[in-house]
C-alpha cells in the first residue's frame, strides 16, 4: 500500500477509533466503509447524498446501477459537534483544506504574500497523480514565440460545456493561468533543484477539435526516476518550497470534518486529530481543495449518470476523494453545479484498471480499432478519449462487450522499447482473461468470443481504406493519414472499458474562487478550487483542451489566496 492510500482501518486507528467503534461509519450518518478500498457492498437505507441539496431539490428518475469504485475514508460529519468535544483551538490567517496541487499552490501564494498559512490534509499525502497543466501568456511561452488566442481558448472551454460554464470563471482561469505558470517556475527556482516548465508539443488533431497550444509540461532534474506522472515529484518540490517559509505549515492525517460559520461568514473549520477535535480559526479565509468524490460510491450513484460509472474500471492513486469539501460547502449554504455532475473518463482501460500506458498507448490503442463481440466498429477510435469512452459506455449499456483489436506491427515499438517488462504486462493481462492473441483474425476472434466472419470483414474493409487511399473513413470519419492498416502476424483482442479518473464538478464559484450561495452571492470567507469546485465543466471533462484540470486547480488556488490576502479582483 502506497503512502497516500490510507485504508479504513489505518484511518480509524489514526483517529483513535478502534474495536466496536471502528465498525461505525465515520462521517455522514448511515454510510458504512467497505474494507480497505474495496467496492462498498453494504448499502445504507436510502442514500443521504440524494437529499444533500435540500428538501426543495428535485430527484430525476434514472435507472439505478451499482458503482464498482472503492470506498475511501469519509471525513465530513453531519452533526452538531459540541463545544465540550473540542480539545483545542488554534488561530491562523489562511486555512487550506487539502494538499493536492490546488491547495499547495494556494499555500505558496499566501505564504509569499506574508500570511500565516496552515494546510491540513486528510490522508498521509495529497493526491498528486497527474502529468501536465494548461496556461496561456506565461513568460516562457512569450519568450518562445508561442502565440495563443485567449478568446479562442475561452470559447472552446465554453463550447465544451455547452455554454453551461460560468464565463466569469473561465475568463479568470485564462487571464491568471500565465501568472500562475510564472509563479510555479519561481517556486522551482526557490528550491534550486532544477525543475523547469516548458512547451508540450501536441500531435495534430484531425477530428474537428482545435489544437490550442497551451499545454505545459515539466523537465525533471537529473537523478529523479522517470515517470509520466510528473505531479508526484512536482508536488514534492513545491512542498519543499513551502517549508522554506516560516509562516507556512502542512499537517497530514488531519481531516477537516466541518466548516465553522459565524453569521454570514465562514470563520474556520473543525478538524479531527489523534487527540480529538480541534477548531481552527481562519481570519482571512478557508479554501476547500479536497478533490472530487470518485472514491465515494454512494455519492457517485446519487450525483453521476449511471452509464458513466457502472461498467468502468477505477483508477485511484489515492482514496481520499470522497466529497468532503462538497458536503462541507453545502452544509453552509453553498450552491453546486446542476446534476448530473461530470466525470473525467478515458476509454483506455481493461476490467482491472487503467491500461499500462507504456505498452498499449499510444501505439496499439491509437492505431487499433474498437469492436463489439459482433465484430463491428461503432465509433471513430481517434476521438478524444472521453468521447470514445462515452461511445464505449453506450455499447456496454446495451449489453455488448468491447474489444480493442490491433496487430503485431501496431504494438511492435512498445514491445521493443519495453522489452521483458512490456511482454510481462501482456502475459498478465492474458492470464486475467483480458487479452487474446493468435496468428489469424479468425483464431483470435474465436478465442475472444467475437463473431469471426464479421471481424474479418471489418478488418478487410478497414484495410481497403488504405489500399484505396481514402482519406476519411466514410462510416465514422476516422482520418487514415495518421493511422495504419493491419499487416498480419500476431493479432490481439484486448477487452476494453471506460476508466474513471476523477469527478470534475462541484461547488459554484466566481472568478475570485469564492464559493457562491444559492442566490449567487459569495459566501464570505469561503473559497474552492480543483475538483471540489464547479462552474467549469458540464457533461464530462474535455480532454482535447490542454491541461484544464490541473491548470484550473493551481490557478484558482493561487487566485483564492490572492483574494484572501490582498482582495484581488478577477
Amino acid at each position: 500500500m502506497s503512502k497516500n492510500q490510507l485504508s479504513r482501518r489505518d484511518f480509524l486507528k489514526g483517529m483513535g477509533v478502534t474495536g466496536a467503534a471502528g465498525a461505525v461509519a465515520f462521517g455522514t450518518a448511515g454510510l458504512a466503509f467497505a474494507e480497505d478500498g474495496a467496492a462498498a457492498s453494504e448499502a445504507a437505507p436510502g442514500n443521504p447524498y440524494s437529499e444533500a441539496l435540500g428538501a426543495d431539490a428535485s430527484l430525476m428518475p434514472v435507472r439505478q446501477a451499482e458503482c464498482p469504485g472503492p470506498h475511501g475514508p469519509i471525513a465530513y460529519e453531519d452533526r452538531v459537534i459540541g463545544d465540550d468535544e473540542i480539545v483545542a483551538t488554534e488561530d491562523t490567517e489562511v486555512l487550506i483544506i487539502g494538499a493536492g496541487i490546488g491547495g499547495i499552490m494556494a499555500s505558496l501564494k499566501a505564504a509569499e504574500e506574508g500570511a500565516q498559512v496552515l494546510m491540513i490534509e486528510k490522508m498521509t499525502e495529497g493526491r498528486s497523480a497527474w502529468e501536465s497543466f494548461g496556461a496561456t501568456q506565461a513568460t516562457f511561452q512569450k519568450e518562445q514565440g508561442i502565440e495563443i488566442d485567449d478568446a479562442q481558448l475561452i470559447d472552446e472551454i465554453l463550447r465544451a460545456s455547452d455554454w453551461r460554464a460560468d464565463p466569469e470563471v473561465i475568463t479568470s482561469y485564462v487571464k491568471h493561468s500565465g501568472e500562475v505558470a510564472d509563479f510555479w517556475q519561481a517556486m522551482f527556482d526557490k528550491t534550486g533543484t532544477g525543475w523547469e516548465i516548458y512547451k508540450f508539443d501536441q500531435a495534430p488533431n484531425y477530428n474537428g477539435f482545435p489544437v490550442i497550444d497551451s499545454y505545459v509540461n515539466f523537465r525533471m532534474p537529473e537523478g529523479i526516476s522517470k515517470t509520466w506522472l510528473f505531479g508526484l515529484h512536482v508536488c514534492k518540490d513545491l512542498l519543499k518550497a513551502g517549508s522554506m517559509y516560516p509562516n507556512w505549515e502542512v499537517r497530514y492525517s488531519s481531516p477537516a470534518v466541518q466548516l465553522v460559520k459565524e453569521g454570514n461568514r465562514v470563520a474556520g473549520a473543525i478538524a479531527k486529530t489523534a487527540e480529538g477535535y480541534i477548531r481552527i480559526n481562519a481570519s482571512k479565509g478557508v479554501l476547500l481543495a479536497t478533490g472530487g468524490f470518485d472514491a465515494n460510491p454512494e455519492m457517485m450513484k446519487a450525483w453521476v449518470r449511471p452509464e458513466d460509472y457502472e461498467s468502468s474500471s477505477w483508477w485511484n492513486p489515492a482514496w481520499g476523494t470522497t466529497g468532503d469539501g462538497h458536503m462541507m460547502g453545502l452544509a453552509v449554504g453553498a450552491d453546486m453545479d446542476t446534476l448530473p455532475l461530470p466525470v473525467m473518463n478515458f476509454s483506455n482501460a481493461t476490467p482491472s484498471t487503467f491500461v499500462e500506458k507504456r505498452v498499449y498507448f499510444p501505439g496499439a490503442m491509437n492505431w487499433g480499432i474498437m469492436v463489439t463481440e459482433e465484430g463491428k466498429r461503432f465509433t471513430n477510435e481517434n476521438n478524444p478519449r472521453q468521447y470514445a469512452g462515452n461511445a464505449m459506455n453506450l455499447q456496454i449499456r446495451r449489453g455488448h462487450q468491447v474489444f480493442c483489436i490491433f496487430d503485431e506491427a501496431m504494438i511492435a515499438s512498445a514491445l521493443e522499447k519495453g522489452g521483458e517488462a512490456a511482454a510481462g504486462q501482456l502475459a498478465r493481462d492474458e492470464a486475467k482473461g483480458h487479452l487474446f492473441r493468435a496468428g489469424s483474425i479468425v483464431e483470435v476472434a474465436q478465442m475472444a468470443g467475437i463473431d469471426a466472419a464479421a471481424l474479418e470483414a471489418t478488418i478487410n474493409g478497414y484495410n481497403a481504406l488504405f489500399e484505396g487511399n481514402v482519406e476519411r473513413d466514410p462510416e465514422f470519419y476516422r482520418y487514415t493519414g495518421n493511422n495504419q492498416p493491419f499487416t498480419g502476424g500476431t493479432y490481439y483482442a484486448l477487452v476494453t472499458c471506460n476508466v474513471i479518473l476523477a469527478t470534475v464538478g462541484g461547488l459554484a464559484i466566481n472568478g475570485n474562487a469564492q464559493v457562491l450561495d444559492t442566490a449567487g452571492a459569495p459566501i464570505e470567507g469561503l473559497y474552492a478550487t480543483g475538483n471540489a469546485s464547479g462552474s467549469f465543466y458540464s457533461g464530462n471533462y474535455p480532454r482535447h483542451i490542454p491541461g484544464t484540470s490541473v491548470g484550473r486547480a493551481a490557478t484558482f488556488g493561487y487566485v483564492a489566496a490572492d483574494h484572501m490576502v490582498n482582495g484581488g479582483v478577477a
